[in-house]
């Protein structure tokens, strides 16, 4: 599955999605988590000490309490791009990216190029048109080179529309500037799997999925990989380790299936 890093350096994480070509596993593998406290804020609380809050807040899974931070800081400065690119963050974890895009396409009126805020506009286009995240990310990677994130993001939207070289010349990017980045190398492993190098894939997620750290999602990853490569026994393997051995046998059978609908609709045309 193609996945996001979750990370709050002035931004949220981006659910994660998962390449068209075998959305329908999503459905087996399920959803890959928030507490809030109604604490008033003081309207004394101004500048950049005030969005400090709204973003510890947007970090500690609590955009309630960010959109009230940021709605006080706008009040008093409607233009404040930093405050828009935060109540923007807030409005996208509360699922309303109609007014978190108002909010990212206002900070960039007033500070074209900022890579928060096209990073922003690409997580609200993702889940219903990955070509315009794809060139938001893209400005955001322009904007920001030494972001991984960004390059992640880019890779991501990418691999929707089963552009799956593009894709990993994306999560190249991002770990060439953070190594440490398991979801850019689990990205990559995925997107070897679909793009059709799953031997590739292989030697990217087995480390990981073999790893102390490993998630069931991770695992199931690395048995996509097994069972594109013509290891279907080895793929059951892996997933018995998360369900029972049935569920383990549907899910290989369900991505072969999957794996194999392009290849039917060439030879049919």
């Amino acid at each position: 599955m193609i996945a996001s890093i979750k990370a709050h350096r002035r931004r949220v994480a981006l659910r994660p999605r998962l390449a068209g070509r075998i959305a329908a596993v999503s459905l087996i593998l399920g959803p890959l988590a928030a507490c809030s406290s109604g604490a008033p804020l003081s309207a004394a609380l101004t500048g950049n000490r005030t969005l400090n809050i709204a973003r510890t807040a947007l970090a500690g899974g609590n955009p309630q309490m960010a959109l009230t931070v940021t709605n006080a800081v706008l009040k008093s400065n409607p233009d404040d791009s930093e405050a828009l690119i935060d109540r923007g963050d807030a409005y996208y974890l509360l699922n309303d990216c109609v007014s978190a895009t108002a909010d990212f396409r206002h900070a960039l009126r007033i500070s074209p190029r900022t890579a928060t805020a096209e990073l922003g506009l690409g997580r609200c286009a993702l889940p219903t048109d990955p070509r315009t995240a794809a060139t938001d990310f893209g400005n955001a990677s322009r904007d920001a080179p030494g972001d991984a994130v960004a390059f992640n993001d880019l890779g991501i939207a990418r691999a929707d529309q089963s552009e799956f070289g593009a894709a990993q010349a994306a999560f190249r990017s991002a770990l060439a500037i953070d190594p440490s980045m398991q979801a850019a190398s689990v990205n990559l492993g995925m997107s070897l799997a679909l793009g059709g190098n799953p031997a590739q894939a292989e030697i990217v997620l087995g480390p990981i999925a073999r790893g102390a750290g490993a998630t069931p999602l991770i695992r199931a990853d690395y048995a996509t990989s097994l069972a594109l490569a013509g290891h279907p026994k080895a793929a059951n393997g892996i997933l018995m380790a998360d369900m029972p051995a049935a569920e383990a046998e549907a899910m290989v059978a369900q991505i072969l299936k999957l794996h194999a609908l392009p290849a039917a609709k060439e030879a049919a045309g």
